[in-house]
């Protein structure tokens, strides 16, 4: 959950209400927060939410629905992927369909004790699936629209109106002191008036007078209804766009070109690199002129924004007195930032991994670790792509595929299809454009690995083919090797055994002509788990005891773990339980530092099935017992029934 909003005054009978609605219900409540733009939806949840958090037990979970919108829609298996998540589900069990995604968050909320807070909702669809159905939980959703099938359903209702006269004075108070409220009643009851009731308005028109200390209100009043001063209102912002006017026009230059060049960017939060990166010099005294002002939020540590009605307001600033040029560099250089830093994260994450991009110098300070490099490009994920579709519209295709390359990690790992299928296209567009067939056959390629995790077979089929011609016409044997195994990749999943084993074997035989130990290394463990599949574990045994002689070669911990655990498998099937116990073992102490949790629950169920072949029932239910553990934290319930059954 976001920090609540400092200084929240009023709103006592909504807040009322919804503590009301939470005492007086026998089922989960759902709560429908409706009003215009600038009316304090988000502020009143977040305050309340903190209020009652010591009444869910489980935590709280928040989604801002607008950063996952694509094309009007959002991608509601995307913020269920961040539920599953958050809620300690493992990424291996997370799946890629949205009806079993929101079948799991069902049951893994089944019994919970959950505060939900969804944000910016503009259809009841989206809201549905981000139900969980414990009668302990609660949902709270703001939106511009009432979304009456919610409210057909059951959802409570608070439509929230702009502030009335003695409400918005009492934040003026707040802020100005009772004593120039009482010293001018007529002024301030018209500045009241003049910000429609809208708190954001309120507290910029406030800041105003914070600032000037020794102004009567009416001078603010004065200036707000001067035609003469005023720049032409926006609809949306009605009558309160004076109001920012005036707050604009009191900012010193600096700290009014930011604002300019903030509004002018399609970025949802900035971090004080990114404003540096916009006008090129330190912004210290500029950001906090703006968040003096109220024009600027501070969101949390080094991160800030604009409001939705501020940020109309600083692009329409920007349209008027900002040159074309300016704005253009200024999109360029943020581009061009964020491109060196998912670079930077991308190295952090995976190392030395084949790449056709050269890595970025990056002068900012270093990630400390993978996680938090992986944690920072999910925070920034939609801002970067926010930035690739900008970076398209202007034409700039050789920081496209670059930024698209840098971010398999995050889709690897976070999965995130909606983003992943995009980004990858754009980048695969960008270097067709270029002419740039290595960069096209790595795009295809990663764009085909989506597909395949989607089971769009068909899809992954069609853009496979362009991404080894591309591959071929590159004249890289790396990348041609890649595609090899995508197409493998593929086969495995359609249960193809035996067109897979050719794609394997295709690619490690490409690896092995030019001599890249890693790469045959990798398709020899592949062809032994396609092996092992179709049942033939004496050749899969020679293919992982292959793959483990060259990743002991190369110092390869990791692979040298898994491969320990799968060997052992079919050792068992092989009639060689020692050495197989001996192998599992091995793995599993390995993955147990990583805190790869997948491995290790495959590592006990193998150990349970070693234990049980030679009769020691207890060691059988001791090692069930740790995989049903692993299963249960990590939300893996079909496992966990699994070994259930088991262990009855």
């Amino acid at each position: 959950m976001p920090p609540a909003p400092r200084g929240f005054v009023n709103r006592t009978r909504e807040l009322a209400a919804l503590d009301g609605f939470l005492d007086d219900r026998d089922s989960p409540l759902v709560v429908v927060v409706s009003g215009l733009g600038g009316v304090g939806k988000t502020a009143i949840s977040r305050r309340w939410a903190h209020h009652v958090s010591s009444r869910f037990a489980d935590g709280q979970l928040y989604a801002d629905l607008g950063a996952y919108r694509h094309g009007g829609g959002v991608e509601v298996g995307d913020v269920l992927g961040g539920f599953l998540r958050s809620l300690g589900v493992h990424e291996e069990w997370i799946p890629a369909d949205l009806a079993e995604r929101a079948a799991l968050f069902r049951s893994r909320t089944a019994d919970a004790n959950l505060l939900v807070l969804v944000d910016d909702a503009q259809h009841a669809a989206e809201v549905v699936p981000l139900l969980p159905p414990s009668p302990g939980s609660a949902v709270v959703v703001t939106s511009h629209r009432q979304l009456n099938q919610l409210v057909v359903g059951g959802a409570r209702t608070i439509p929230l109106a702009p502030l009335a006269t003695a409400e918005s004075l009492l934040l003026l108070s707040d802020m100005i002191g009772e004593a120039r409220i009482a010293a001018e009643p007529e002024a301030a009851a018209e500045l009241a008036r003049l910000c429609g009731g809208l708190p954001i308005a309120l507290r910029v028109a406030g800041a105003r007078l914070v600032q000037r200390s020794r102004w009567p209100l009416s001078r603010l009043v004065d200036e707000l209804t001067d035609d003469r001063r005023r720049l032409d209102r926006l609809a949306a912002e009605g009558e309160v766009a004076a109001v920012f006017d005036a707050a604009y026009r009191g900012l010193p230059p600096q700290s009014a070109r930011l604002y300019r060049l903030l509004g002018s960017l399609p970025l949802t939060t900035f971090s004080a690199a990114v404003m540096e990166a916009v006008v090129g010099t330190d912004v210290e005294a500029a950001l906090e002129a703006l968040l003096e002002a109220s024009l600027l939020e501070e969101l949390d540590v080094d991160y800030y924004g604009l409001h939705d009605l501020v940020r109309l307001h600083a692009a329409r600033c920007a349209e008027r007195e900002e040159p074309a040029d300016s704005r253009r560099a200024a999109l360029r250089a943020v581009v061009s930032w964020y491109l060196r830093a998912v670079s930077a994260a991308d190295v952090k994450i995976l190392g030395d991994r084949l790449r056709v991009a050269p890595v970025q110098d990056w002068d900012e300070a270093p990630f400390a670790t993978p996680g938090d490099a992986l944690d920072w490009l999910e925070a920034e994920r939609g801002n970067v792509l926010a930035l690739l579709r900008a970076a398209a519209e202007a034409g700039w295709q050789e920081q496209i595929w670059p930024s698209a390359e840098a971010l398999w990690a995050l889709f690897q790992q976070r999965k995130h299809f909606a983003d992943w299928v995009e980004i990858s296209t754009l980048g695969a567009q960008a270097a067709r454009v270029l002419g740039h067939r290595a960069a096209e056959a790595r795009m295809d390629n990663q764009l085909a690995r989506a597909y395949i995790e989607l089971a769009d077979h068909e899809s992954a089929a069609r853009v496979l083919a362009e991404a080894l011609a591309a591959a071929e016409a590159a004249g890289d044997s790396r990348l041609v090797g890649m595609v090899q195994e995508s197409y493998g990749q593929d086969a495995l999943a359609r249960g193809d055994f035996e067109a897979a084993e050719e794609w394997f074997a295709r690619a490690q035989q490409v690896y092995a002509d030019s001599g890249r130990r890693r790469g045959v290394g990798l398709q020899s463990y592949h062809l032994g788990q396609t092996r092992a599949r179709a049942g033939r574990h004496a050749e899969s045994a020679q293919d992982f005891e292959h793959a483990m002689s060259i990743m002991t070669e190369l110092g390869d911990e990791l692979s040298q773990a898994k491969i320990a655990i799968e060997l052992g498998a079919v050792y068992r099937r092989l009639g060689r339980p020692a050495e197989a116990v001996a192998l599992v073992e091995r793995g599993l102490t390995v993955m147990r530092g990583r805190r790869m949790v997948a491995k290790q629950a495959r590592a006990w169920e193998i150990l349970a099935d070693l234990a049980a072949d030679s009769g020691d029932r207890p060691r059988e239910l001791a090692c069930l017992t740790s995989a049903l553990d692993l299963y249960v934290a990590s939300g893996n319930q079909t496992g966990a029934d699994a070994v259930r059954t088991r262990m009855a």
